[in-house]
């Protein structure tokens, strides 16, 4: 294939791109959205996200990328992707009316190099991850450091002189920088530590887990802190994948005392946290370990979300301490009865169906169904969204997908 004919195929994709964002249901998407983040919930919202589109997309024509240039050919599974979502999973993911290029920053990360081995699972784009430790004591410690936070503004401007080029009169080009701030340093340090090791330590070595938790947190503070200064933030609320949950669309964000014309804050940006490894922890050890370090980061955020796989039913009364938090994660291991006994107040219940029900055998889409029909009656009225994610096999049967969404979209309308 020539560079024309590659260039062509892109454009044409995005041209597609283009004119499904001008379609008045995305606008009607990001309404629903809104009104859901706002507590002022019209119906439930739906999202997909996380499949292993490796098992499948070189069988499907629409997914089947064509290009030669290697370059092109990572935009154009990208495009494909979205048009995809759109045209056949039934979903509320709304189309945008632009193509978005990230920043070029370093110096934002923890500098620990991991130690670990991978074992892939077939097409699917999931992996086994098998951590040895790389801390083990005190003084490994200073492995973490603090960040220094450098934007390369030439490198950004390539980028967009790149998509500019491209298909820039089809779709206007955004340049964005952080757009939320999720502090997940429980997710990294048991990959530093080991995970038995660290669910130990808590016990035995509890000044060791402290002495970790506080300079993480102190890195994580100081890049926040170079992020706003340096200018580097965009709005969260918007399509951007809140926490482990769905879409950031809220009329609360930016907050109304922000600058007109302005930097945005971090205080208009949603934040979030999750300590998924601290599933079977007391709540007591919980809030000791995590929370109180996590309230540190979500304090300094406009609307906050919490939680990812870990079961959080136990522990409403410790997230009550959360400043300004508005979603929930419901993990398919939550008690939803009693997550919505003990929340005291309203938030968003961000439900997490186990999408173990499209790897088995076959798809049952009556027992899907029902586990979404319970999961909303027994949410008690909380507002809610339904997040199918952490698909790692469908067994390459796309049909199972597009059965769920269009069955779970029967449910929520």
């Amino acid at each position: 294939m020539t560079a024309s004919q590659n260039r062509d195929v892109v454009r044409r994709l995005a041209g597609e791109v283009a004119a499904l964002a001008q379609h008045p249901v995305q606008q009607e998407r990001i309404r629903l959205w809104t009104a859901l983040n706002d507590l002022k919930p019209e119906r439930p919202m739906l999202w997909i996200t996380e499949l292993p589109w490796g098992e499948f997309e070189d069988s499907v024509d629409e997914l089947r990328a064509v290009c030669t240039d290697e370059a092109l050919r990572n935009v154009e599974r990208n495009l494909r992707r979205k048009l995809f979502t759109a045209r056949r999973l039934p979903c509320d993911e709304v189309v945008e009316n632009c193509w978005r290029v990230g920043m070029s920053i370093e110096g934002a990360d923890y500098g620990v190099t991991t130690s670990e081995q991978q074992i892939q699972q077939g097409a699917s784009s999931i992996q086994s991850h098998h951590y040895e430790p790389v801390l083990r004591d005190f003084a490994d410690i200073e492995k973490i450091r603090m960040p220094e936070v450098r934007h390369h503004a030439a490198e950004t401007a390539r980028r967009v002189d790149f998509f500019e080029g491209l298909f820039g009169d089809l779709l206007p080009i955004v340049v964005e920088g952080t757009r939320q701030h999720f502090f997940t340093a429980w997710d990294d340090l048991v990959r530093w530590t080991g995970v038995t090791e660290a669910l130990v330590d808590l016990s035995e070595r509890p000044d060791y887990i402290h002495a970790l938790m506080r300079r993480m947190t102190d890195s994580f503070l100081s890049r926040m802190t170079q992020l706003e200064e340096q200018g580097l933030l965009s709005r969260s609320n918007e399509l951007v994948r809140v926490g482990s949950g769905a879409a950031g669309y809220t009329s609360e964000l930016p907050q109304s005392d922000a600058p007109a014309g302005g930097r945005l804050r971090l205080a208009d940006q949603w934040g979030g946290a999750t300590p998924q490894i601290f599933s079977d922890v007391s709540p007591a050890m919980h809030e000791e370990f995590a929370l109180r370090y996590e309230n540190e980061v979500m304090s300094r955020c406009g609307l906050n979300y919490y939680g990812c796989c870990e079961p959080v039913h136990n522990k409403m009364a410790l997230l009550a301490t959360v400043p300004r938090l508005r979603k929930i994660s419901i993990s398919p291991w939550c008690d939803v009865v009693k997550a919505a006994e003990n929340a005291g107040r309203t938030y968003v219940f961000s439900h997490k169906p186990s999408p173990a029900i499209l790897a088995g055998d076959r798809f049952d889409t009556a027992s899907a169904e029902k586990d979404l029909r319970n999961r909303l009656a027994q949410s008690d009225g909380m507002p809610c969204e339904f997040i199918i994610k952490d698909i790692s096999t469908v067994r390459g049967d796309i049909d199972r997908v597009i059965a769920w969404c269009r069955m779970a979209h029967a449910v929520v309308r």
